[in-house]
């Protein structure tokens, strides 16, 4: 099965995309995709080890347990793929007290074998507004030069990980405003 990775950092928009797409995609014919959150997968795997009680909380953790959950969501994510189409939302990275940790490290790239990688982006001082809305969600506070540094982490890292897959690397703006133009041009990929 088909196994498509959309990362976005947070205000990116990345899971309105998602969703605007997958609403284009039901009018069509092609195989179905499953969207998965990988964040949910790990705060379920999180909370079940009494380690957490809010999602936000987990990069706060210790470098090694977030790793362990990591592994352990691929784990599930990996068993689901064996049957289903699945987009999987995620962060490219996470930035920590200690710097940047790669949201899909090595051994959960090996376990759940990607097939092609888009980031979804805006400009820096979109990504800064959109933050400033959003109360449903316990952010740390960025300007936007440290905004656009970690974008910049993103395609780096995503690069990466295309080596290691052999995946490729799509990026689709989603601008304030065009979320239509942004979940066609995705609509588009997941529809080959």
């Amino acid at each position: 099965m088909t196994l498509i990775v959309v990362t976005g950092m947070p205000g990116t928009g990345s899971s309105t995309v998602i969703e605007a797409a997958l609403k284009l995609k039901l009018n069509e014919e092609g195989a179905a995709f499953t969207p998965m959150n990988y964040g949910d997968v790990m705060f379920e795997v999180a909370r079940g080890e009494g380690l957490v009680e809010q999602r936000d909380d987990m990069r706060k953790l210790p470098k090694e347990k977030q790793q362990e959950i990591q592994r352990l969501a691929s784990e599930k994510i990996a068993d689901l793929k064996e049957s289903t189409n699945l987009i999987i939302d995620t962060h490219c990275t996470i930035r920590t007290p200690s710097g940047y940790l790669p949201g899909l490290p090595e051994p959960v790239l090996r376990k759940i074998k990607p097939d092609l990688f888009v980031l979804i982006e805006a400009n820096p001082d979109e990504i800064f507004a959109r933050r400033q809305t959003d109360a449903t969600r316990n952010r740390d506070v960025d300007d936007e030069k440290s905004i656009e540094e970690h974008q910049f982490m993103n395609r780096a890292m995503s690069m990466a990980y295309a080596c290691l897959t052999g995946a490729s690397v799509k990026i689709i703006m989603n601008h304030d405003g065009e979320v239509k133009k942004a979940a066609k041009e995705f609509f588009e990929l997941i529809k080959r």
